[in-house]
């Protein structure tokens, strides 16, 4: 079984790339994506206003309509949030006509989530909201980069998916 070295210790797998000695908050990967992800989701706040809905809600739609997500839980794992917040977010929907949730006959305890006709309605406008906040937080970058930081995350992602 093998141990975490040492908190005071470069980690061996990444050969002292992350070298506590040389921490800079300012610098470190995490800090960064955090504050990227922010910005982009204040962004896509700010457009989604407009529709009357929240970043979490567009979200959730898009998420419903896509297959993402189809049941509670789904969300909660998606959002990485916790059910209380999940349940207190769409009962906001569900009462704005966006979204229905109806429990399973075999297993109450799962609820199912489903569009109304208001929902889909809603996202027919989404995509074109993210891709303007992308479009403007992504200007001067190549395809190329984009599809490398793509890539990029979905390693990182991949990385602690097990």
């Amino acid at each position: 079984m093998s141990q975490d070295p040492p908190s005071d210790q470069p980690c061996p797998d990444t050969g002292g790339l992350f070298d506590p000695a040389r921490y800079q908050m300012s610098d470190s990967v995490g800090y960064l994506m955090q504050r990227a992800k922010n910005m982009l989701a204040h962004a896509v706040e700010q457009e989604v206003c407009a529709l009357d809905i929240t970043h979490a809600q567009a979200s959730c739609l898009m998420m419903l309509a896509t297959g993402r997500a189809s049941t509670v839980t789904d969300l909660g794992r998606e959002l990485n949030t916790d059910m209380g917040s999940v349940t207190r977010l769409l009962s906001r929907m569900e009462k704005r006509g966006l979204i229905e949730r109806r429990r399973r006959d075999a297993d109450r305890r799962v609820v199912d989530l489903s569009l109304t006709a208001q929902g889909q309605e809603l996202v027919g406008r989404l995509p074109a909201i993210f891709c303007k906040v992308l479009a403007h937080h992504f200007r001067g970058f190549s395809e190329d980069e984009v599809q490398l930081l793509r890539s990029m995350l979905r390693r990182v992602i991949d990385n602690n998916s097990g």
